[in-house]
């Protein structure tokens, strides 16, 4: 089943996330699945209208954070425990890029990227976190029409905030993310969003200097709806 299979990649992705030695995260103690928390884009934020909020009157949305939550996350834990021998930690955790805990977590997934508004103290532990190792699963946001829209646009400006430097690199099938366990085809592996067809889902990455992959981007696609 592609689903299944797709599912399986996401496991394995965190697997063998590799963390350099300056980094303790959790040490050799096990994982543990941690989504990030942020504020939401909406019409009035904080008493100000600006690029973050244009476009969205009329779709205002909060928490949206926690789409999917928990079920997703205790579900995703128990089909770690299931079907791989990683060792877990406690239960799924929710953490903002303020607090200093998010440093002892090598892994994280971010939701409903196109409501994210991040901020400047958000931002700068970002950048600390990316360059200490860290790894994110962005998942869960799409635009109709077959082009990039208002959610691509709203990621976008914020996770430029965090990498000024670097653009998402597209995925294509021949990457060799999609065959490190299993061949896995991500182009049969269609969209869980109702309304597109196997060709409209689009897998991004972000590097580092040494071609680390610190983000993996899950765009017309809804990875944690497969889990939930």
């Amino acid at each position: 089943m592609p689903m299944k299979k797709l599912l399986m990649f996401i496991l394995l992705v965190i697997s063998i996330i590799s963390v350099p030695e300056i980094i303790y995260a959790q040490d050799d103690y096990g994982y543990r699945f941690v989504r990030v928390r942020y504020d939401d884009v909406y019409r009035g934020y904080g008493g100000r209208s600006d690029r973050f909020s244009r476009g969205f009157r009329g779709r205002s949305r909060r928490g949206m954070w926690a789409t999917d939550y928990p079920t997703a996350d205790l579900n995703l834990h128990e089909a770690i425990k299931r079907t791989t021998k990683i060792p877990l930690v406690g239960q799924p955790l929710v953490l903002s890029f303020d607090e200093e805990q998010i440093f002892e977590y090598p892994v994280l997934y971010l939701t409903e990227p196109g409501y994210w508004l991040t901020n400047e103290e958000e931002v700068k532990n970002m950048q600390k976190y990316f360059a200490r190792g860290g790894f994110m699963i962005i998942d869960d946001f799409h635009d109709f029409g077959g082009r990039k829209g208002r959610e691509w646009f709203n990621f976008y400006n914020n996770i430029k905030q965090v990498f000024p430097d670097r653009e998402p690199v597209m995925l294509d099938e021949k990457h060799p993310i999609w065959s490190i366990y299993f061949d896995i085809d991500p182009i049969e592996a269609r969209s869980t969003k109702p309304g597109f067809s196997r060709y409209d889902d689009q897998y991004y990455a972000i590097y580092d200097d040494n071609g680390r992959m610190m983000c993996v981007i899950c765009y017309n696609q809804d990875i944690g709806d497969g889990w939930e």
